[in-house]
């Protein structure tokens, strides 16, 4: 398992160290683009700018002792590759580290690569306005089962977002993963993630919005779904000549499979823009 993950990481970081080197000096029109549109163009899920999010996620009330479960992650990073004038193709790319607290009780903390995909978005040319992709995702196994499921997936995924000169950016990410391969133990995978993405911006690079991820597990036993409620605000500067985004949000579970763990999380994110 450890050399499938590490073969997982060296191919994501050879593919975009080649479509980073391969990039040409950015446009004038990208060049001049405020902070305002380097954050709207941070929330787009198929945008043809590179995208580099990095992640801490704390979350309360987990496990037995309903202590804090710890995340570090690559938090779906998009890198673009042009097939044609026409057509290109949008890798969005999730990977977490987990630090997981006692799940019952006689276990103990395990940190470890917790369940990351990539998703392959096949994406038209467009002008402003509307945006849209469609494709599978791969599904990577988690190290051990104590910080994820164990065995590969994928299924299908579609992403849309609307943006224009206003200050609204709306859309969402829908997906479903299903497990295959592997002997049919119970450490398996078969969840639809619905990803809404709604956010107002003043200007200036500031910004509110709410992303929650809303999940259904459709093989729990119990209760399926969780609900979060809640949301972020967000200041996009350029430190030199990089674009940078940092956002704080925060999320109530207020739909969730037990009732007394998982309550809330708090995410933080700095997202690193590269113009093309």
């Amino acid at each position: 398992m450890a050399k499938s993950c590490r073969a997982v990481l060296l191919t994501i970081v050879t593919l975009w160290s080649v479509q980073s080197l391969a990039q040409t000096s950015p446009p004038a029109s990208d060049a001049a683009l405020s902070d305002t549109e380097f954050s709207k163009d941070s929330e787009n899920p198929v945008t043809r700018q590179i995208t580099l999010p990095l992640r801490y996620e704390a979350d309360f009330d987990n496990g037995e002792d309903k202590a804090t479960k710890h995340q570090f992650q690559i938090s779906q990073a998009v890198v673009p590759f042009d097939l044609s004038a026409d057509w290109a193709l949008i890798t969005r790319t999730k990977l977490p580290i987990i630090v997981q607290p006692p799940r019952k009780s006689g276990d103990h903390w395990a940190t470890g690569l917790g369940n990351g995909y990539t998703t392959f978005f096949l994406s038209p040319a467009f002008g402003r306005g509307f945006y849209w992709g469609a494709g599978p995702l791969l599904y990577y196994p988690a190290t051990s089962s104590s910080v994820g499921v164990t065995e590969w997936g994928s299924g299908p995924s579609v992403a849309f977002l609307k943006k224009d000169e206003g200050p609204w950016v709306l859309g969402a990410v829908i997906n479903n993963i299903w497990s295959f391969g592997g002997p049919p133990t119970s450490n398996r995978t078969n969840s639809m993630l619905i990803n809404p993405i709604v956010s107002y911006h003043f200007g200036n690079g500031w910004a509110v919005g709410s992303s929650p991820n809303i999940t259904t597990n459709w093989i729990a036993s119990g209760a399926k779904w969780t609900v979060p409620t809640g949301g972020s605000f967000s200041k996009t500067v350029e430190l030199g000549a990089q674009p940078v985004k940092f956002a704080l949000e925060s999320y109530y579970n207020a739909i969730r499979p037990a009732s007394g763990n998982d309550t809330w999380l708090l995410q933080f994110t700095v997202t690193f823009v590269f113009p093309r």
